[in-house]
């Protein structure tokens, strides 16, 4: 391509990146996109997708314990074969990233493969793998480069063994064990999998909990329900070191109680996610405002650079692909001369254990704090009869209920919580009250049908479930 100069570029092809290009095409505009390793960023490439889909392979595992309730009867025990597991998700992985290079051609966006630099007067320098460099400019730039795993100077970290959230995905085997290191939402899903291919996992966490924004009571839960399974959780632990026991990998945490060690073949690195800088040191140099890395923005998604704007991973915020697809169309938008603001009280939170987790809006302990007044149901799994009938029975879904019958958090653990959660979403959205979902018809026999009797039970009218108090007058 020679060089020239769009309406728009996009630094990143990610969730954020891509859709930003997608948007600002429909918009009109001349649009390129730079992306230095592959289309469809992390998510697609070493994160969401292929997590999802080695996840499936994991539940499915998992499911075969229950099979011979079902009348089902297979050889046992059952064998499991990771190349041929690893080999599903590279598909799943290339349909979806293939499709993004349809998408981009579709939309005529220039995609440029290569490093792109970016200075303040809007300036991008692209530096191929073969060294060579050309030119391009654009009225407005978007910053959509993303994240890399968190990996802390602990002695040893760089050793044998030692995998962290965008390597984990082609062993040759299941592990015999591993520690995890991290008790987050990407520590805790991939403990799931692991623990379901038949690993023994340890999570090393540095917090007195787990999953440190989930609703307490859903945590709880969790908790009970992972131990079961035999996986074992440790809280309140710093790691300080990794070091070679034999064949096996040696972590060291201190503890309020001294210190504590764990053995494992493997060692997975999920404390957290860094803003992937690479190619901003110009703009950094410049001035762009940043907090160690992370780009600073308005709720236009504008830096304080005139013209350039920030999304995704690389600002501060929840850190999800949605929320990134969302702030590149916010971006975009007023890029290109709409009014826009980003709106983060509305964000489902999905995570992928099984069972299932989303949640959106306040937990119970938030919404006590700032509205004495809140009100809070559940409805558990074990009383809908499609779970029942599903075999998936753990769990309930929570819904707290503010003053004035306006919805100020919801939570499920369950099955298939991540799609149920966008019911609420919606409801949140469009301020709608509890009397609006149940005036609502759910189908039968269905999951949906738990999220309207949780509002039921709040309202002290249950259908279902006996109520814990009276209903409350009309």
């Amino acid at each position: 391509m020679a060089n020239t100069h769009y309406d728009v570029v996009v630094i990143g092809a990610g969730p954020g990146g891509y859709v930003a290009a997608i948007r600002a095409a429909q918009l009109g505009a001349k649009v390129a996109i730079v992306e230095k390793q592959y289309l469809g960023g992390t998510c697609l490439n070493v994160g969401c997708i292929p997590s999802k889909a080695m996840l499936h392979v994991a539940e499915v595992m998992h499911s075969l314990e229950s099979l011979d309730e079902l009348g089902i009867h297979l050889p046992q025990p059952a064998t499991f074969d990771m190349r041929k597991a690893v080999a599903f998700k590279d598909k799943v992985v290339k349909r979806m990233t293939s499709g993004v290079g349809t998408l981009m051609k579709g939309n005529n966006v220039d995609v440029y493969d290569g490093l792109g630099t970016v200075d303040a007067s809007r300036t991008v320098t692209l530096t191929k793998d073969d060294g060579s460099q050309q030119q391009f400019s654009g009225d407005k730039i978007i910053l959509a480069t993303g994240s890399l795993p968190l990996m802390p100077p602990f002695p040893g970290i760089d050793g044998s063994n030692v995998i962290n959230s965008d390597t984990c995905w082609d062993l040759p085997k299941t592990p015999e064990s591993i520690i995890c290191v991290g008790g987050g939402v990407i520590g805790v899903e991939l403990a799931c999998m692991f623990n379901a291919l038949g690993s023994k996992v340890t999570i090393v966490e540095m917090l007195p909990n787990i999953l440190a924004p989930v609703d307490e009571e859903v945590r709880r839960l969790l908790v009970r329900i992972l131990s079961r399974r035999g996986i074992e959780i440790a809280t309140g632990a710093k790691v300080e070191s990794i070091a070679d026991e034999g064949n096996l990998k040696k972590v060291t945490a201190s503890a309020e109680k001294g210190d504590q060690s764990f053995t494992g073949e493997y060692v997975l690195m999920a404390v957290s996610r860094s803003a992937n800088t690479s190619g901003l040191e110009h703009l950094m140099e410049q001035g762009l405002d940043n907090d160690r890395g992370r780009v600073r923005v308005n709720e236009k998604m504008e830096t304080n650079l005139p013209g350039i704007y920030a999304i995704g991973d690389l600002v501060h915020g929840a850190g999800l692909a949605h929320v990134a697809s969302m702030e590149g169309e916010v971006a975009v938008d007023n890029a290109m001369g709409h009014e826009t603001k980003m709106d983060y009280n509305v964000v489902p939170n999905p995570i992928y254990t099984f069972p299932e987790i989303a949640f959106i809006g306040l937990t119970e302990a938030e919404a006590k704090e700032k509205y004495p007044e809140a009100r809070v149901e559940r409805f558990p799994w074990i009383a809908n009869g499609k779970a029942v009938a599903m075999a998936e029975t753990d769990g309930f879904t929570k819904v707290i209920i503010g003053k004035y019958d306006e919805i100020l958090g919801a939570h499920i653990i369950g099955p298939d919580a991540t799609n149920l959660i966008s019911e609420y979403s919606v409801a949140m959205r469009g301020e709608l009250t509890a009397d609006e979902i149940i005036e609502t018809i759910h189908p039968h026999p269905t999951l949906s049908e738990g999220l309207r009797e949780a509002m039921l039970a709040v309202e002290g009218r249950p259908i279902h479930i006996p109520p814990k108090q009276p209903a409350r007058a009309r």
